[in-house]
């Protein structure tokens, strides 16, 4: 059974990020992250492609615009209520900040809406950076194209409607201290468990 499923995974590498863990999807569902950790590691070290613009992002000829809305504790970050402890797989990428979303931007173009817990997490408004402390107590600063190495774990809108979950249910069933903008795509999340640069 399990090499049947590894298979099906390892055909279809997008199904790779749909079978990792989410709220609301059953225990049946998820990958062992010694099955993930490889072949994401794989699939997401090679360089991203220029010029593509995460969902939300206003044209402009600078990818991060400062904002002019009023000074936001959280700025465009989703973040959530603080969680026990912190899945462990792996997920790598170019930070993406908009003036709306913060996505993780893989190396085929696809984005992936970054989810942060409270506890952790600082926006920095005036350098337009994101600081995390990890559990082990060391502290990292990412901005903007930042290649980062993610810890935790993630979701797809296709895998919980398939558990005849909505989108919009997913969302009124999360802790939110500052849920995401409307315009940030939710098609793709991960909840943000470490962060190396």
């Amino acid at each position: 059974m399990e090499r049947l499923r590894a298979a099906k995974i390892l055909a279809d590498p997008g199904r790779i990020f749909r079978q990792a863990r989410c709220p609301g999807v059953s225990p049946g569902r998820t990958v062992r992250a010694a099955l993930l950790v490889p072949v994401a590691t794989a699939l997401f070290t090679t360089a991203c492609q220029p010029g593509v613009s995460p969902p939300g992002a206003k044209a402009s000829a600078s990818p991060v615009e400062p904002s002019a809305s009023p000074v936001n504790r959280w700025g465009p970050l989703a973040v959530t209520a603080p969680q026990d402890g912190a899945d462990t797989l792996r997920f790598e990428g170019t930070m993406r900040i908009t003036d709306t979303c913060v996505y993780l931007e893989w190396p085929a173009g696809e984005f992936t809406l970054l989810v942060w817990p409270a506890d952790r997490t600082t926006w920095r408004e005036e350098s337009r950076a994101i600081t995390f402390e990890n559990v082990d107590q060391s502290v990292v600063t990412v901005s903007d194209r930042d290649h980062v190495v993610l810890g935790g774990s993630g979701g797809a809108a296709e895998d919980i409607a398939e558990d005849g979950i909505t989108i919009e249910e997913w969302a009124r069933r999360t802790d939110w201290v500052a849920p995401p903008a409307d315009s940030c795509s939710l098609d793709r999340w991960w909840n943000v468990g470490g962060v190396e640069d």
